[in-house]
């Protein structure tokens, strides 16, 4: 860790001191300064090592341990690091490197954490830490005063290090160790853009993506996430590290976990991705961590109106939190209305919905009922009605629209452009020759009635006309020919038997 300061070559001192100081000082009281500190975080140092004297000029410093690290510095993980004379003064051995010190750091840490010990002064503590603008940086830093001289852990609240020092008598280091931040997006098929909102069939795959902005010192990262009850939760399909100059790489499974089970009310959530030990050591400031998951949009997904949101945060250190972040997925419905030349509303039509005029693929619906809405209503109760139509899954086999009562609704159909063909008219109406083409963009297509009288315009509007009726055989045509031909048949029967007397006579 590229922020943690190193033990002075032979002592167990840091790069990161004081220079300018006379030749040699005994015991005394001085300061640790943190530069870039946050008012949300609080801070605490931990006296690991007490300095008895030092000598800047010659680089020496006579270090015993501080009586409330006895046993850690009895301990393998400490002994792998320091050496203890016979006299009880402590000085580094083997490598001085930013990881190995920064190894050592973590180990005293998370020791103190185990065992209880209290930290010499945290800034929860009133008059303990001072903060003040540093008008030349343009950033805040906090203050210790009146420590004991030693070798000091700084650690904050965020869960990152902050460094080991010396205080000698005063001494300042970086907080390199920020606030994670979170975005989270999720991806429009049509355009396979990635943003804040984005529409969807029911049934349909939605792909999310939370990228996590990172520090140096990262700890105790668990990314939560909770999605609406018209998201189903398929899985984490990856997760991708970027580095900056360096380039991007996957994620080790191995490396995070997926939890989905075991939440409580407290802990409300879809599922969790918990990040190992071993992968937020590696974490430096500017990295990415990016979360790849998919959803399904399910039969109780809203219709138009809020959406169907999807919210994540991140947890870090103790008992940190980054802001919320959500996204929108939504899915919209239509109303088919049937009626004849005279805008009076008509059953019987069956429809089937296309994507294409000619042609193209079926947009599978199946029937909606109540108890499909309403979880209170069984499926065998007499409240259970045909409320209309949903978009079907891909495993569900598609039926036939058929509209009753003039008009009927169909749900779950993502922006697009339409095609309904009619598949059987009313009685007595002739059948639409083509497709009529509708398009969804961004809101339901709702039908609208004034005073119980359909709006025209509103709503996928189909209109059936009747047909002419033609003459049929025995009608009024025939019998008027058959009354003139029996009128005339007779009137010759009598001209002829005239005649025939007349020749007699």
């Amino acid at each position: 860790m590229k922020d943690v300061k190193k033990f002075a070559s032979l002592t167990l001192a840091l790069v990161m001191m004081l220079a300018v100081m006379a030749t040699a000082f005994a015991a005394g009281t001085g300061s640790i300064t943190i530069n870039g500190v946050s008012e949300e975080t609080t801070y605490e140092v931990y006296q690991l090592l007490d300095l008895e004297s030092y000598d800047t000029t010659a680089g020496a410093y006579s270090y015993k341990v501080n009586a409330a690290w006895t046993k850690f510095f009895e301990t393998a993980e400490a002994l792998d690091h320091v050496t203890i004379d016979e006299n009880g003064y402590v000085t580094w051995k083997g490598a001085e490197d930013d990881e190995t010190v920064a190894s050592f750091a973590k180990d005293a840490l998370a020791y103190a954490k185990a065992n209880g010990i209290t930290p010499v002064k945290s800034s929860e503590n009133a008059g303990e830490f001072v903060i003040t603008n540093n008008a030349e940086s343009g950033k805040l830093e906090g203050k210790f005063s009146d420590l004991p001289l030693g070798y000091y852990l700084v650690d904050s609240s965020i869960g990152a290090l902050c460094g080991l020092t010396t205080t000698n008598p005063d001494a300042s280091i970086n907080a390199k160790n920020g606030h994670p931040t979170l975005d989270k997006t999720v991806q429009e098929d049509s355009t396979e853009q990635w943003g804040d909102s984005n529409t969807a069939d029911i049934g349909q795959t939605v792909y999310f993506r939370t990228t996590i902005n990172v520090h140096a010192g990262a700890e105790n990262y668990v990314l939560h996430d909770k999605m609406s009850k018209g998201l189903t939760f398929k899985g984490v399909t990856k997760v991708e590290h970027v580095i900056p100059g360096t380039g991007t790489h996957d994620e080790d499974p191995d490396s995070y976990e997926v939890v989905t089970t075991g939440f409580d009310e407290e802990h409300d959530c879809t599922f969790d991705v918990v990040f190992s030990e071993e992968l937020c050591e590696k974490l430096e400031t500017n990295d990415k961590l990016i979360v790849y998951y998919e959803a399904m949009l399910n039969r109780d997904a809203i219709v138009a109106n809020d959406g169907n949101p999807n919210e994540t945060w991140l947890d870090y250190g103790e008992e940190n939190s980054t802001t919320h972040d959500s996204t929108t997925t939504k899915t919209f419905g239509i109303d088919i209305v049937k009626t004849d030349s005279q805008n009076t509303m008509i059953d019987g039509a069956e429809f089937k919905i296309y994507d294409a005029a000619t042609g193209g693929n079926e947009v599978a619906v199946v029937e909606l009922w109540t108890s499909d809405i309403d979880d209170s209503v069984a499926t065998d109760s007499e409240a259970n009605k045909l409320e209309g139509y949903r978009r079907a899954r891909a495993d569900e086999p598609g039926v036939t629209i058929v509209v009753k009562n003039g008009m009927v609704r169909v749900v779950g159909l993502d922006n697009g452009t339409y095609y309904l063909e009619e598949t059987k008219a009313p009685d007595g109406y002739n059948k639409l020759t083509t497709r009529q083409k509708f398009i969804i963009s961004d809101a339901n297509l709702d039908a609208t009635f004034n005073d119980s009288t359909f709006s025209t315009g509103s709503g996928v509007h189909v209109v059936n006309k009747t047909g002419t009726m033609l003459p049929e055989t025995g009608g009024i045509g025939t019998t008027l020919f058959y009354v003139i031909g029996s009128m005339l048949v007779g009137a010759a029967v009598v001209l002829l038997v005239t005649r025939k007397r007349m020749s007699e006579n």
